[in-house]
């Protein structure tokens, strides 16, 4: 009998060990779960205000004015741009050259290793005798000659709207540098907005899940006086574990936004960053001196008519005589003994000045095809510039009724939101209060929820209308010169 009892402790002891163990288990994995679930909320409420969850107090502030200026500064893009400009420049400088003195010097050395044979009539012998031919050798053995070779163009129509033409490219250039910069300030700032926006939505489900953090506490207190059952408790449960898939999800797009923003400003990617400014609701944008003749595009193509009327003149150009001056210096030593420099007193010396004029007659027609192609393209960029033109209008329009409507649809989602977030709280304190069940709360928080995402989804809508309306009237690189938090206000 005492050996039965013995063992029955024994085998107590070691359930009760074991139950020990595991709800140690049990109990450690949540304290985990709600440290990690603290930290995050506790992460989002320190950075609330536009920083990022893994900031620090050593994060450095950026604003969208300074990010557009850095991203300007280290675009791959514009230093390619740069680049094409310098050398353009160099381009200019090279054609400026060929109106200047051309000089050059020329020599050689010859050794006739068999003197050259001519035939002559035979006039040597007596009587001569014409009608016979003999072979005679002229020259000497070694040869040594230099020359100095001076020209100057006097006049060329060429090379004067060569001049003009190689201006007109570096001035293409500017243009395309300037386009380019549109393009990058647009992508920039969308990408500066959206990162903005995933940090509210990280804000909105950090808040959340404080609040469903709440209820959970609510629906454990009521679970543990039997007055609701075990399956609500874990539908709030399923609810905070869906919270927090999705606040991780959120953070690790936040992350990948904000690299983005580091490789557009040219920033090594260690280094923590905050977007300080804060996307705002917008006003309407009212641009009254709005001119299709200021649009990048449109100056564009009035440049490219620029440039094909100096091809025009170009081609016409080989129509017009050209005349040049030029003058040469020759010195030549002749031996039938090698000498390294050359005889002294076999040195003779051979000048020449004079000018040039060449007058083109006839090129089979060749200058006047090529002008005619020339005109044709002409033609083709007026018909590009007028549908260009048409299609600036009819873009700038319904921007400008996009930003209208997302204007209006960011409000109305923005009071839908505040009156879910009433709604809400209305039901957090009466579920407390046992007045409501918990599928109204859980209703009242999806509601909510929907509500956020609803306003934040509006909100992106409206700061890229804005960015798509001052771009498509051509104010867009404005935001550059303006504050950030209030492009367009």
């Amino acid at each position: 009998m005492n050996r039965t009892y013995f063992l029955i402790s024994i085998l107590f002891f070691i359930l009760g060990f074991a139950v020990s163990v595991t709800a140690a288990r049990v109990n450690g994995s949540s304290e985990s779960n709600h440290f990690r679930y603290t930290e995050i909320q506790l992460t989002g409420d320190a950075e609330a205000g536009g920083s990022a969850p893994s900031d620090n107090l050593t994060a450095t502030p950026i604003s969208l004015q300074e990010c557009l200026r850095l991203s300007i500064l280290n675009s791959p893009h514009l230093k390619l741009s740069n680049l094409e400009q310098i050398r353009l420049q160099y381009n200019y400088k090279a054609t400026v050259g060929g109106g200047l003195p051309q000089i050059g010097f020329s020599g050689s050395f010859d050794d006739y290793l068999n003197l050259p044979t001519q035939m002559i009539p035979n006039i040597f012998s007596n009587p001569p005798n014409p009608s016979e031919m003999i072979p005679v050798q002229f020259g000497t053995t070694y040869n040594l000659a230099g020359a100095l070779d001076v020209g100057q163009m006097l006049y060329s129509q060429t090379w004067l709207v060569a001049l003009r033409l190689a201006k007109q490219m570096e001035e293409q250039n500017q243009l395309v540098t300037e386009k380019t910069t549109i393009d990058v300030v647009f992508q920039v700032a969308q990408s500066y907005y959206l990162t903005q926006i995933t940090m509210q939505q990280i804000q909105n489900v950090s808040a959340n899940l404080e609040k469903i953090g709440k209820a959970e506490k609510i629906a454990q207190s009521q679970y543990d006086f039997g007055l609701i059952k075990k399956v609500d408790v874990d539908r709030i449960l399923v609810q905070k574990l869906n919270m927090i898939t999705e606040l991780e999800r959120l953070q690790v797009l936040y992350q990948q936004e904000l690299a983005m923003q580091k490789y557009f400003m040219g920033l090594d990617q260690g280094r923590e960053i905050a977007l300080s400014d804060s996307v705002t609701p917008s006003a309407p944008l009212v641009i009254n001196d709005a001119n299709l003749s200021d649009h990048i595009d449109v100056r564009l193509l009035e440049h490219q008519k620029q440039l094909v009327n100096t091809n025009i003149r170009m081609n016409q150009s080989e129509y017009f005589p050209s005349l040049n001056l030029y003058a040469s210096v020759n010195y030549m030593n002749q031996s039938n003994t090698f000498y390294l420099f050359g005889k002294p007193s076999d040195w003779f010396n051979t000048s020449v000045i004079g000018i040039r004029l060449s007058v083109p007659v006839f090129s089979g027609f060749q200058r006047h095809y090529k002008v005619s192609q020339t005109r044709v393209e002409l033609d083709k960029l007026r018909v590009t510039e007028d549908d260009t033109k048409r299609l600036i209008r009819i873009n700038s329009e319904d921007a400008e009724r996009k930003l209208l409507n997302s204007i209006e649809a960011e409000k109305r989602q923005r009071e839908n939101m505040k009156l879910a977030e009433r709604v809400y709280g209305i039901s957090q304190e009466q579920y407390s209060k046992g007045v409501i069940p918990l599928t109204d709360l859980l209703n009242a928080e999806t509601s909510l929820s929907d509500a956020q995402t609803n306003h934040i989804y509006a909100l992106v809508q409206m700061k890229v209308s804005e960015l798509e309306y001052l771009k498509a009237n051509g104010k867009l690189l404005t935001i550059v010169q303006n504050q950030a938090s209030g492009i367009g206000h």
